[in-house]
């Protein structure tokens, strides 16, 4: 750890869900999150927060388990975000690190000079010392404007700001060279070179109920991150302390080499 990197983090709704569902996000997971980056800032790193979670905290305020419509999974992320952001900033806190929030559509990325604004923002932010989290405008998104899931965001953000490395977080070990919830012999693949047809087909689509993208989204994601000089990781979400592993040069999870 002894590089200063710019490191983009991305939780899923998988890993930072509760448990029990409609109950919202499992605060405990945030708070081993949030220790994990005051610690990588205190070694001189340049932390971004790629985050879900505002559906499921809306619902959890609407009394409800799924989203019946888009309108209302808009008002649930409506809701849940300012829960979401409360929530974070209780935890870094305690860390005494200030965290700024911004949302984002696709259509941004294409919008030029709303480009150079987003990165200009967060880059000027990151040298203040300030933990920008961010996440899907879910409240005024349509399918026409939607990333999809925050998988892909994670990847374009980390081209946006030229990150050293790309951390994915999900509910996975990494990727296995079949599908691990029905074959016991899977195996873990701790090195990707390249991502192939062949590694592509490993991907078994959707991961759990909560997940909209599972580890077909993911590789996508490693995919543009890769072809952009980014190092790109995917570990274990419910053990934030992975992250650490990951930079200390442990095999941890699966890693994606950059071109």
């Amino acid at each position: 750890m002894e590089k200063k990197e710019k490191i983009v983090i991305k939780i899923g709704t998988a890993s930072i869900s509760s448990i029990n569902k409609g109950k919202g996000i499992n605060t405990l997971i945030v708070k081993k999150l949030t220790s994990v980056i005051a610690q990588l800032k205190k070694s001189g790193h340049k932390i971004v927060l790629v985050t879900s979670g505002a559906v499921a905290l809306g619902l959890k305020e609407l009394k409800t388990s799924k989203a019946k419509s888009i309108l209302e999974k808009q008002m649930a992320a409506s809701i849940g975000q300012v829960k979401l952001m409360e929530t974070y900033e209780q935890c870094f806190s305690k860390y005494k690190i200030t965290i700024a929030q911004i949302l984002l559509t696709r259509d941004g990325f294409e919008q030029k000079n709303v480009y150079q604004n987003a990165r200009e923002n967060l880059n000027s932010l990151l040298n203040l010392g300030v933990v920008p989290i961010i996440n899907e405008n879910d409240a005024v998104a349509n399918e026409e404007i939607r990333f999809g899931d925050n998988d892909m965001l994670s990847a374009m953000v980390s081209d946006l700001i030229n990150a050293n490395r790309l951390i994915i977080l999900t509910d996975e070990e990494g990727l296995y060279d079949s599908n691990p919830k029905t074959n016991k012999k899977a195996k873990l693949i701790p090195i990707v070179k390249k991502i192939t047809k062949q590694i592509e087909k490993m991907a078994s689509g959707k991961g759990s109920e909560l997940s909209l993208g599972g580890m077909k989204s993911k590789l996508q994601a490693a995919k543009l991150a890769t072809s952009s000089g980014i190092k790109t990781h995917i570990v274990y979400g419910k053990y934030p302390k992975s992250i650490l592993d990951t930079l200390s040069g442990k095999e941890v999870g699966t890693t994606f080499l950059p071109l």
